[in-house]
């Protein structure tokens, strides 16, 4: 269990680390420092809560969702799944906050250079199926996919369509996955909740495919729970101290931290093993 629980709060409601708690390294968590744009342009692709993309100071563009934008708890969602997913070896875009022209704060996803565009002339379901049948190289498809499998299970994501990935070119011919877009995981469907395992999500629809298609490896995806079940309180404090108070309530994130440190996040991972 948690030892720090009398620790005092900062201002996110977030308690600091104990001084000795985790080695230097570990406990560094980067600053999300937002960044501001300069142009928006509207987008209305085929994702529900991405509306804009943006330029930034930065130099480089971002996919943005917001909270006002029927959003809710995306970007909470959003920023906590990147970061959890870093810590499993779940390659996704970068990502950052973004300062809006209004003043309003939005999650940023890195608009990735070199992928592989569905939008094109190609046919975009005959290269996913190349990829399947292991036409198309992709760097440790097996391990992604399966990792990934576990991971979405576990933040309760329901919408890994394959609209949400991306293939991205890179050394040697060779193409490399990503996985994007947790806006309907976690926080804005529930923490705790079994929608994900069920049959007619996207998220088993296309599993159903990865595992025909013999890309699925359940020591993987078992290895991904056990990664999960190793992360500590205190890394979970430091990823919700990231995450702007507009996004997330004092109270929302003591509550998850309360849970992660609880019997029932145990006891959710056990009951996800039946599932892989």
């Amino acid at each position: 269990m948690d030892n720090n629980k009398d620790s005092k709060e900062n201002e996110d409601g977030v308690a600091p680390f104990q001084k000795h708690s985790m080695p230097v390294e570990a406990s560094f968590q980067r600053p999300l420092i937002p960044i501001e744009v300069i142009n928006t342009y509207p987008w209305a692709g085929d994702t529900a809560h991405l509306r804009h993309i943006v330029e930034a100071r930065d130099g480089q563009h971002y996919g943005v969702k917001m909270v006002g934008e029927d959003g809710r708890k995306v970007p909470a969602s959003e920023l906590f799944c990147h970061e959890l997913a870093s810590r499993l070896l779940i390659p996704t875009p970068a990502h950052a906050v973004i300062k809006m022209p209004t003043g309003e704060l939005a999650f940023g996803s890195l608009w990735q250079g070199g992928v592989i565009d569905k939008k094109t002339k190609l046919d975009f379901q005959l290269f996913i199926d190349k990829i399947l049948r292991g036409e198309v190289k992709v760097v440790n498809l097996k391990k992604f996919f399966s990792r990934l499998y576990a991971f979405d299970l576990f933040v309760n994501n329901v919408d890994r369509s394959w609209r949400n990935f991306l293939w991205r070119s890179s050394f040697g011919d060779s193409v490399i996955g990503l996985a994007f877009d947790f806006s309907r995981a976690c926080f804005e469907t529930g923490h705790d909740g079994a929608h994900a395992t069920a049959k007619l999500t996207n998220t088993q629809s296309v599993f159903a495919m990865i595992n025909i298609s013999k890309n699925y490896e359940r020591a993987e995806a078992v290895a991904c729970l056990d990664a999960i079940k190793a992360i500590t309180t205190d890394e979970i404090r430091g990823i919700l101290a990231t995450v702007p108070p507009e996004w997330m309530s004092r109270a929302d994130k003591s509550g998850y931290i309360d849970w992660w440190d609880s019997q029932a996040r145990l006891d959710r991972i056990e009951m996800l093993h039946g599932f892989l």
